[in-house]
């Protein structure tokens, strides 16, 4: 059990190294690194690793491994003071921002979304097929867009109507973002659940095609049993 443990937890560890690999390098790599304008990668396929951690070792180990991802993602976006990050923030969006929104931030934007990952693991302990661990990523994904969706409702509605102003008085060309909100007539929660379906659908398509060839070799050669 022992073994089997530290196995375990050195496997994950290789995984989520590999998951801030992929990220890097994407981030570096034209076609990889496309997003949408106020942030959400087309092709976010680190959550390859993330999702295997879940589906090898379960749902604790998945959470975990989402959790520290999550924080290296923060950290990687924000590598400022506290106070350095309100400002920023606050030129952003014309509003204050005080701790408590920068923990909604904190929550929102990465420890649900990255965490939520490690739920690969909840359909496929049931029944081990790759249609399952496409169940689980899926549902994985769509606990991020409910998290994605409030954040922008509550957080960065304002971004938005600053974006669509900038527009209408000529200052800036519309964008796929102003646009979603045209559609959906000025409707906040619309308009983030369409911004953040659009670059979750893609990140979801992109990684089942990923994951479906590798799921084999992957599986069989790191596979324990629990």
């Amino acid at each position: 059990m022992k073994k089997v443990s530290i196995q375990s937890l050195v496997l994950t560890a290789a995984l989520i190294s590999i998951a801030i690999v992929i990220d890097i390098l994407g981030s570096a790599i034209p076609i990889l690194n496309l997003s949408m304008p106020f942030g959400g990668k087309f092709f976010g396929i680190s959550i390859i690793p993330l999702a295997f951690v879940g589906i090898l070792f379960g749902v604790k180990h998945g959470l975990i491994a989402g959790f520290i991802y999550a924080m290296y993602n923060f950290s990687a976006d924000y590598i400022v003071y506290l106070d350095a990050l309100r400002v920023t923030l606050e030129s952003w969006t014309g509003e204050s921002w005080g701790v408590d929104k920068i923990a909604l931030l904190i929550v929102l934007d990465y420890v649900i979304p990255f965490t939520s990952i490690g739920f690969t693991g909840i359909f496929y302990k049931r029944n081990q097929t790759v249609i399952n661990m496409i169940y689980g990523l899926g549902f994985a994904v769509f606990i991020r867009l409910i998290s994605a969706t409030l954040s922008g409702v509550v957080l960065w509605s304002s971004s938005i109507a600053y974006a669509v102003s900038e527009v209408e008085a000529g200052n800036m060309a519309p964008n796929i973002a102003t646009r979603i909100f045209g559609i959906f007539n000025g409707n906040v929660f619309g308009y983030s659940l369409g911004y953040n379906a659009i670059y979750l659908a893609t990140t979801l398509l992109v990684s089942i095609f990923i994951m479906i060839p590798v799921y084999d070799r992957v599986i069989k050669r790191l596979k324990i049993d629990q």
